[in-house]
């Protein structure tokens, strides 16, 4: 699946330069406050959400960019005037997007199959065997939903509408599911 990446208008940067300084303050004894390092995963996630969800607004890297704020207090705080001025140049510079750092997305936990965003929710039915296309489209049809084959995924159905409507669609999909799984239907 080849989609191309968002901009990120240097926030991924800025969480690089603060997760190295993190890092070099633990080098040089310091004991950083675990929130920092909470802080980091959250907006590591937020970034990476932001990043590879075509559907992810700007607000989102306005939530990574506050938790970034509160990490560069803390950190900053436990540096010395040298460390504190190298790393605030690089964060100036990853700010402009002038510093050449990679950001580690994680993809690990993130699926844009299964998403929620308002009111849409999306889900995934792992299948035994394909079901004919027309089904699905008699099933979308019928329920208000899309349903359609996974991208990423073998044999997996994804399930994407209103909430209530996803819950309808399944607990009747399910009739159809198990009577696939034991093979009536192929």
């Amino acid at each position: 699946m080849n989609r191309s990446i968002k901009n990120a208008h240097g926030i991924e940067k800025q969480w690089v330069v603060l997760e190295e300084l993190a890092t070099k303050l633990i080098h040089n004894g310091k004991v950083i406050p675990e929130e920092v390092f909470f802080r980091l995963r959250i907006a590591n996630s937020i970034i990476s959400y932001y990043l590879i969800d075509e559907h992810a607004s700007i607000d989102m890297l306005m939530k990574a960019n506050n938790e970034l704020s509160k990490i560069q207090s803390v950190l900053f705080s436990l540096c010395d005037n040298k460390l504190a001025e190298e790393y605030l140049d690089k964060l100036s510079k990853a700010m402009r997007n002038d510093l050449d750092v990679e950001f580690p997305i994680n993809r690990n936990k993130f699926n844009v199959e299964v998403k929620k965003r308002k009111n849409v929710e999306a889900i995934r039915v792992k299948l035994n065997n394909d079901l004919q296309s027309e089904i699905l489209s008699d099933l979308s049809e019928w329920y208000g939903v899309i349903f359609e084959y996974s991208g990423e995924l073998d044999n997996t159905i994804v399930i994407e509408g209103s909430k209530d409507r996803v819950k309808n669609a399944l607990k009747n999909f399910s009739i159809i599911w198990k009577f696939q799984r034991d093979n009536i239907i192929s």
